[in-house]
């Protein structure tokens, strides 16, 4: 499982990608705004390192309309299995940082509870650790 948390930058709703697809499109370009914000989310929870899915779509709140006008804001590109956002893996962390990131927190979690329920230098958190 991925972050729970995805970066999206304040300048988001000026960026000039975002400003012609609405200027372009008016209410069917900000539904797929909203599509993309939500698919940053949808890319970051299950580690997909920007790739929509097309099965993914729905879960997203998207239509393939709302993809066809990313695609051609140049907000996303098309990929064999649907999708990808354009830039993710550089704005957001990867997978694979992000599952190290969680092993790190419950590593130092074990730490800690053994630091404050065991005797000193028990160190059994180190032995969990090759467990898991």
């Amino acid at each position: 499982m991925g972050m729970p948390w995805v970066r999206l930058d304040t300048g988001f709703p000026h960026h000039e990608k975002v400003v012609q697809m609405v200027a372009d499109h008016g209410d069917r370009g900000r539904a797929a705004g909203f599509v993309y914000c939500c698919a940053l989310a949808y890319c970051q929870m299950h580690g997909t390192d920007g790739i929509v899915r097309r099965a993914a779509l729905p879960f997203v709140h998207g239509r393939p309309r709302d993809a066809a006008l990313l695609v051609e804001a140049g907000l996303w590109e098309p990929h064999p299995a649907g999708w990808t956002v354009r830039n993710f893996t550089g704005r957001q962390p990867t997978a694979e940082v992000a599952e190290q990131q969680l092993a790190d927190k419950r590593a130092a979690a074990r730490k800690g509870n053994c630091v404050r329920w065991h005797r000193p230098g028990c160190d059994c958190w180190k032995r969990d650790l090759e467990v898991v």
